[in-house]
């Protein structure tokens, strides 16, 4: 199987998927895709590959070296649309925009329990959480905002993140008091479990939204509290904690 992973080198993901890749790629690579021959070339070298697993470098900080990844981002997005017997993760979904609330709508239409949502700048009163709409920035806490965005009922509970790949999945529980774990330098990871209906209702989710890679972020206290789903998520810590498990489940159902 000729498989291709497509990253940055210190991205720490990218890291724990490359014992099982073929080849691995840094994303700022010389890439040529010689149109009229139908060959891609990376590094000077010739590829035809026929799995991919792709991940945005959020890591590097480097001015050139990010519009160049840009550039490659936008090629290799338009090499897969080309190439359907290509095995990548969530083909269907990378050429829509990030699309928060529409996600929210439709996990509401299929009974999954939504905390109050709005976009909105917020009443200045009731503390909230406040998200970016498109995503990339942390959650805070909050009653009011300059502009507009995600303004959600704060739910007290313990946050449950739930990776889905094809028809497996593993479920953590991070242990934080955070609005956003990913602040808190001091959280921990366990394994857990989840209820057999909210896992029935994530792998619906999954499949409307046609992806077959992803996690789901909930608030759980007496019931599972959706709030997002993530298309192309960090796993790395994660990874740790199955003793490399999940990277391995990753490269198996991608090559399958």
């Amino acid at each position: 199987m000729n498989s291709i992973l497509i990253g940055g080198p210190e991205d720490p993901n990218i890291q724990h998927l490359q014992p099982y890749f073929n080849n691995f790629i840094d994303i700022k690579s010389n890439i040529v895709w010689d149109i009229n021959k139908d060959s891609i070339t990376i590094n000077n070298k010739k590829f035809n590959p026929t799995s991919l697993f792709y991940k945005y470098d959020y890591f590097e900080t480097d001015e050139t070296n990010n519009i160049i990844q840009n550039f490659n981002w936008s090629l290799l997005h338009n090499y897969i649309q080309y190439k359907k017997n290509l095995k990548i993760f969530n083909r269907f979904y990378y050429a829509r925009p990030i699309q928060k609330l529409t996600n929210l709508s439709i996990a509401k239409d299929l009974r999954f329990n939504i905390p109050a949502t709005e976009y909105s700048k917020g009443d200045g009163k009731q503390l909230k959480v406040v998200k970016p709409i498109n995503g990339g920035m942390y959650t805070e806490e909050g009653n009011s905002t300059k502009y507009s965005c995600i303004i959600q009922e704060k739910i007290l509970g313990y946050n449950k993140r739930l990776y889905l790949i094809n028809d497996k999945y593993f479920c953590f529980k991070i242990n934080t008091d955070a609005i956003d774990y990913r602040t808190d330098e001091k959280s921990t990871i366990d394994i857990c479990d989840i209820s057999k209906e909210t896992l029935n209702k994530s792998f619906k989710l999954a499949k409307r939204l046609k992806l077959n890679f992803c996690c789901l972020d909930f608030i759980s206290n007496t019931k599972d509290w959706f709030l997002e789903i993530n298309t192309n998520p960090f796993f790395s810590e994660f990874n740790k904690i199955t003793n490399n498990k999940l990277a391995k489940i990753i490269h198996e159902e991608l090559n399958k």
